[in-house]
């Protein structure tokens, strides 16, 4: 159970997926770093690769340290898995490090994780900001409104002269250059930037052990797929042979849904313009599929109340269900706490209509993670912006990533970091509780960050998911929009309504409560009444915008 219950401490860090980069470490106080333009490992993907640039100067080294004692007040999340070694960041070996090297002290403003939104919502009503806010990005109007409201400073004239390292890494990939500044062209804060493209980490899994029983072949068609959850219900005697939760109607993987080319959420279509996924007669199509399968007994008949992206762990150890959506560090924690030995779990990608058919949607595939601000109002701006610029030389990346050299982690023969057994066989710690506490938690500054370190405490089949959910296409998924203020409050107060209603009639719909064919106009026409059409506009203009940058 010890195994067990590192893997679910892993599950929490790969939720939060924010983390930091990579090479070459020095513990002395008058050591200099310099930066690693991130060259071709910033750009995993093949369209990432084509629309990279190449930065024709490395930036001047870092002379450390950087400040003589100076100290800076920050906000941030307090670790889940950090809350069980420490209580302050600053008994964290990572920042007493960094302040070692660079002289720079942080006093902390933390929150719980569940609290956060609320204590990130007080701070920004008390207009009394610390010097740093990590998780800017969760201003309610956007960065932008953020910058014009008085909030963050400006970094757009600012970043060449006080953050070249950070410079370089941004420029070094055309999609996270873009992604990293608003559609007015500024630049609102520091952003994790991930040294290589994560693929989707969400996606659906199968019992491949039941595949095998029954004679199987791994399912690819909606006719696949309900012959397979035929064959668990009737002869492995799944209560649920398919397990949605309520985001199975997801908007974050389209979920069965993605074999229809939609989400519940708003996407593009074939001719690369915005629709709603729920406002589309392919909603329709899914919606009849599943109602179908719902008669059949194929679908949890309780899945309206499962409220999470992921399924419900007690479903999966006890046999209950053989298909589902969940995260690739799960699959081994199910399998660790089955008492069926022969469990075996396997990422599958989501149904298509015929063999030929490509998917269209899936979980995005992520370069960015949090985003640190600074307040307009500190006075330490300069110190701060070269205090975060460290952290995406190679120098300070490695530090950020795997903490220290001979300690923590140790280079193959190849040169690249490896932890040793104090975050990877910790007897006090799962790898999750050591990575917070001896290297930078996840999800609280930005810099360069080496996300595979994740993959070191995870089986190599699972690691496997990665190919396979990415071998879906992600085209008529949005990339993340920046809206105006006025564009926000107004969309958010037509989507909130419109999302709750979608939901409540596709629940009623698949089962059985509402007839889909006689009860499908009036859904449709109620959703427009709702002023659907408005929010596609100005989820459009945002879209517009985007590719403008």
């Amino acid at each position: 159970m010890k195994a067990s219950k590192k893997l679910f401490a892993l599950l929490l860090a790969a939720m939060m997926t924010t983390t930091l980069a990579a090479c070459n470490s020095d513990s002395s106080n008058n050591s200099s770093a310099s930066t690693s333009p991130a060259g071709e490992e910033s750009t995993a993907t093949a369209d990432a690769s084509e629309s990279s640039e190449t930065v024709s100067a490395e930036p001047a080294e870092v002379t450390l340290p950087i400040a003589d004692g100076e100290t800076l007040t920050m906000f941030a999340s307090l670790d889940p898995n950090a809350t069980i070694v420490v209580t302050d960041y600053n008994d964290n070996t990572f920042f007493q490090e960094l302040e070692k090297r660079t002289g720079v002290h942080i006093e902390w403003q933390l929150s719980s994780s569940a609290d956060v939104t609320t204590n990130f919502n007080l701070m920004i009503a008390s207009n009394q900001l610390p010097d740093l806010v990590s998780g800017a990005q969760n201003y309610s109007d956007g960065l932008d409104a953020g910058i014009d409201d008085g909030y963050y400073l400006d970094l757009t004239d600012k970043v060449d002269e006080y953050m070249p390292h950070y410079q370089a890494v941004r420029k070094a990939n055309h999609d996270v250059e873009i992604d990293t500044m608003t559609d007015s062209g500024r630049i609102p804060g520091i952003y994790q930037i991930f040294t290589e493209t994560q693929g989707p980490f969400l996606g659906m899994q199968v019992r491949q052990d039941w595949l095998d029983k029954c004679g199987l072949d791994t399912p690819v068609t909606f006719d696949d797929w309900e012959e397979m959850l035929t064959v668990f219900k009737d002869e492995m005697g799944a209560y649920a042979p398919l397990s949605l939760t309520f985001n199975g109607f997801d908007n974050v993987t389209g979920g069965m849904a993605a074999g229809f080319d939609v989400k519940a959420d708003f996407q593009l279509d074939e001719t690369g313009k915005v629709i709603y996924g729920p406002y589309s007669e392919n909603w329709k199509a899914y919606v009849t599929k599943m109602h179908d399968w719902f008669e059949k007994g194929l679908i949890d008949p309780d899945f309206m109340t499962q409220d999470s992206m992921i399924v419900d762990t007690t479903a999966v150890i006890t046999g209950k269900t053989g298909a589902w959506q969940s995260m690739y560090t799960m699959a081994a924690l199910y399998e660790s706490s089955s008492e069926d030995p022969d469990m075996n779990i396997v990422p599958v990608v989501a149904p298509v209509q015929s063999e030929e058919d490509q998917l269209h949607v899936r979980f995005r595939d992520l370069n960015l993670g949090t985003c640190v601000a600074i307040s307009a109002k500190s006075d330490k701006w300069e110190t701060a912006m070269k205090w975060m610029d460290y952290l995406f030389t190679d120098e300070g990346s490695l530090l950020a990533s795997y903490g220290i050299e001979g300690d923590t982690y140790t280079l193959d023969e190849s040169g690249n970091p490896v932890f040793t057994d104090k975050i990877l066989n910790n007897p006090d710690y799962s790898f999750a509780q050591a990575i917070s506490n001896f290297t930078l938690p996840n999800g609280i500054l930005g810099c360069d960050y080496d996300w595979t370190r994740e993959l070191s405490a995870v089986p190599e089949k699972d690691v496997a998911s990665f190919d396979v959910w990415g071998s879906a296409g992600q085209d008529y998924t949005l990339p993340t929009l920046s809206l105006t203020k006025d564009e926000s409050v107004e969309r958010a107060g037509l989507v909130t309504d419109i999302q709750t209603y979608a939901k409540e009639k596709t629940t009623q719909m698949i089962t059985g409560v509402l007839d889909i064919e006689s009860e499908w106009d009036t859904y449709m026409s109620d959703i427009a009444s709702m002023g659907i059409d408005r929010a596609i506009e100005i989820t459009q203009a945002a879209y517009d915008r985007y590719l403008q940058r």
